[in-house]
């Protein structure tokens, strides 16, 4: 991939209350590789992160997300409330409907939002700088979308506009600018990646927080590097220190594995501590060669090219130039995900190791062996709810103490391939 050239490229910040943090670490990534973009755009609290990037003091917006609180400001109803507006983003035909419910509600007091806006966004700072700064919002009542640039606003109306594209109705009050009313961004694009396009940006940068993905189609667009997290990020006003702490590490191992600096796809892992795997991960993909062969009928009649279930597993979320060590940690990876895994940090093999360790009862599995090797395996997979935490384990050492796949295992395997999977592959990592 050659240099990307900062007058050519934009960074699109996308809104989520919040998990605005996550931005904020995605920008150090971005920093840190040294990519700037010439142009920024945003919705709601991207439209501050990204005024905040304008201005080119990201300390500041640093600061902010690492003491931010607004549980003084939300009432309980107003959390309720968060919840369903987010889920409006994604299904804009029941907006009208919603609004008009809510028509009389004014919202809660924004003097604080607007008063966090005016220490940490100076706005002749943002209008000396070189990148071009942009802002969606959406006008009342006709739900029309409206997308300004900092050069069409008034001298003086930033943190106007700022609040036009963040005021969260019915959370928070709309937003008179002049004789028009505006309610969020969020409401007709969440992660104004068309308004970069409109601008003529030859390479895009977008990052998506919200609840639902804003625009699936630029997911595999060369021009188009397209970041959103695999992971909860908490929700529209979880403002809390900790969470947002981690938020920023995701944004920023997100950021570094999209620009192949960290390798996985939902975890991310130390390239070079990863290199020493190759050996192994070849090993560990005969074995589910073997493994899915034996699934295989020998009959014209009954055989199925489909029955790869390990494969696929692993495949519908790896890129098409994958090689074995992509496979292996990405076997690894959904290991990972049934163990509960702090994603919120770099891997490597021994430390993974020693997660697994930690979050799996490895313990208690051996010690039922002995009534699982007597056929009491049934009892595992029974109803309620089934703990897969404790079903890989139980299956990992009866791999171990079995050598092979037994008829039971087989058997399993059909039924709950991803716990099969995730069994195989404790068996090359522990």
């Amino acid at each position: 991939m050659r240099p990307l050239i900062p007058s050519e490229t934009a960074l699109v910040l996308g809104g989520g209350g919040a998990k605005g943090a996550y931005e904020i670490g995605a920008i150090a990534a971005l920093e840190e590789l040294g990519i700037r973009a010439g142009s920024v755009y945003g919705t709601s609290v991207g439209a501050l992160n990204a005024a905040m990037y304008a201005q080119g003091d990201m300390d500041i917006a640093e600061a902010l997300w690492s003491s931010l609180h607004l549980q003084d400001v939300i009432s309980a109803e107003s959390g309720t409330l968060a919840d369903d507006v987010e889920n409006l983003f994604d299904h804009p035909e029941k907006l009208l409907e919603f609004i008009t419910r809510y028509a009389q509600q004014k919202g809660v007091d924004v003097a604080p939002l607007q008063e966090i806006m005016r220490r940490n966004v100076n706005e002749d700072a943002v209008r000396r700088s070189t990148v071009r700064l942009g802002v969606v919002t959406t006008r009342f009542p006709t739900l029309s979308m409206v997308e300004k640039r900092l050069e069409d606003m008034e001298p003086g109306s930033l943190h106007e506009w700022l609040l036009a594209s963040a005021s969260c109705f019915p959370i928070f009050p709309m937003k008179t600018i002049g004789s028009e009313r505006y309610i969020d961004g969020g409401y007709c694009d969440n992660t104004p990646v068309e308004m970069a396009v409109r601008a003529g940006a030859r390479h895009i940068i977008a990052i998506d927080i919200g609840k639902h993905r804003s625009h699936a189609q630029y997911d595999r667009r060369p021009n188009v590097t397209y970041i959103r997290t695999a992971h909860p990020l908490g929700g529209l006003l979880t403002f809390d220190p900790e969470l947002s702490a981690r938020n920023r590490t995701l944004g920023y191992n997100d950021t570094m594995r999209a620009f192949g600096r960290l390798r996985g796809v939902t975890y991310s892992f130390d390239p070079v501590a990863a290199l020493p795997l190759y050996s192994r991960a070849e090993d560990f993909l005969v074995r589910l060669t073997q493994v899915e062969a034996g699934l295989s009928s020998s009959n014209a009649i009954t055989r199925k090219e489909s029955a790869a279930p390990l494969f696929s597993l692993l495949e519908e979320s790896l890129p098409a130039h994958a090689d074995a060590i992509d496979y292996f940690l990405r076997a690894c990876e959904l290991c990972a995900q049934i163990a509960e895994v702090n994603p919120a940090q770099i891997l490597t093999p021994e430390a993974l190791r020693d997660e697994l360790h930690a979050h799996l009862p490895l313990a208690k599995a051996e010690s039922m062996l002995g009534s699982l090797l007597g056929g009491r395996v049934g009892a595992l997979f029974a109803p309620p709810q089934l703990d897969r935490k404790l079903v890989i384990s139980c299956l990992y050492h009866l791999l171990q103490r079995e050598g092979t796949l037994f008829p039971l295992a087989m058997h399993t395997l059909s039924a709950f391939p991803r716990e099969m999977l995730c069994a195989l592959t404790l068996q090359a990592i522990l």
